[in-house]
């Protein structure tokens, strides 16, 4: 609490009001630091770079819930389109649409095995979805 004195001096009544007086934004503890403005600066960086737009395509990506479960099954062991079809019981072109989608954002690859395209999660990114899917109970 600031009070008055007779001659209008200010006195602080605690450490607190002498911070909120000081502070240059906001009573938050990051507007108290002389580094807030370097720091914000920074945030707003690596919010703009270019790993934050790939999170957002393969988010964008594993939106849908047929490319999830593709890469749900995916995570377990390699995967030919037949057996996707067998399994989700859509039609191969829309199975074969999604599956393009995810090859073309990074997610899967893909290779023949005699006549039979063999899909699989890329290396790079199956630690990831590991990852995430391990805070998911029942997956």
């Amino acid at each position: 609490m600031v009070r008055s004195a007779p001659q209008d001096r200010i006195i602080f009544s605690s450490v607190h009001d002498i911070l909120m007086a000081t502070a240059r934004c906001c009573p938050a503890d990051c507007a108290l630091r002389s580094d807030w403005e370097d720091e914000l600066r920074a945030e707003k960086k690596m919010l703009s770079g270019d790993s934050v737009t790939g999170l957002l395509n393969y988010m964008k990506l594993l939106g849908h819930p047929l490319r999830l479960n593709i890469v749900l099954m995916l995570l377990k062991r390699d995967h030919c389109v037949c057996e996707f079809w067998h399994v989700f019981e859509e039609p191969q072109n829309l199975i074969s649409y999604n599956l393009k989608k995810l090859r073309d954002g990074g997610i899967v690859e893909s290779y023949y095995r005699s006549n039979h395209k063999i899909y699989k999660i890329r290396e790079e990114i199956a630690p990831v979805i590991r990852k995430i899917t391990s805070s998911i109970p029942d997956l």
